[in-house]
């Protein structure tokens, strides 16, 4: 009798928000603990993003107690990066994994013996770092100067949606998004915009 009454109570107040009246029928997504219509997220998160731009990476290591080096150092482990690799990192504007990527790199190039083949591959290596907010961006880019990458090579910085890549078919070795993943309006999207990149 008791579970039939909470369950009453709880219809009650869950399903007015899936009728055809709700204003978030069918045309919601979630941002933090709560839902919003899709067409308010991106705005939402950008506003976020512009006022945490320079903090972020603090704000990461405060929320995860430091957890999110390892799981992104475990992540760059993963990808296996390498000479004359083209990568995307999306979502990723203060170039916190970018430079994982890049260090790696660097260290199979000095693990190698080195010669005019592999000097060429160096050359041809490019990380392109994505991500729809300028300010988290610009954040990526002085942390680049203050690396000592002067001219930013082979970082590439490109002010671009997760959902809508500009960037050719099969045109990159690999791909990541941390967590960003958490802040697209349409994870599917995001996905196939994935895989459209990478070749398989």
């Amino acid at each position: 009798m008791a579970l039939r009454s909470i369950a009453r109570a709880s219809r009650s107040r869950v399903l007015p928000m899936f009728s055809s009246a709700s204003p978030l029928h069918s045309h919601a997504t979630s941002f933090g603990f709560k839902e919003v219509r899709e067409e308010e997220k991106s705005q939402l998160v950008g506003n976020v993003f512009t006022n945490v731009a320079s903090k972020y990476d603090l704000m990461n290591d405060v929320m995860s107690a430091g957890l999110h080096r390892l799981w992104k150092d475990r992540l760059v482990e993963e990808l296996n990066p390498f000479p004359g690799m083209k990568h995307l990192d999306v979502a990723g504007g203060t170039g916190d994994i970018a430079f994982r990527v890049l260090d790696s790199i660097n260290t199979v190039n000095r693990r190698a013996l080195r010669d005019e083949s592999e000097d060429h591959l160096h050359e041809e290596t490019k990380i392109y770092v994505c991500d729809i907010n300028p300010n988290m961006l610009n954040v990526g880019k002085k942390r680049a100067l203050e690396r000592g990458l002067k001219d930013n090579r082979p970082l590439i910085w490109v002010e671009g949606d997760a959902e809508a890549l500009k960037f050719e078919d099969n045109s990159m070795d690999g791909y990541t998004i941390a967590f960003g993943i958490r802040n697209v309006t349409h994870i599917e999207k995001v996905l196939a915009e994935a895989y459209r990149q990478v070749p398989y």
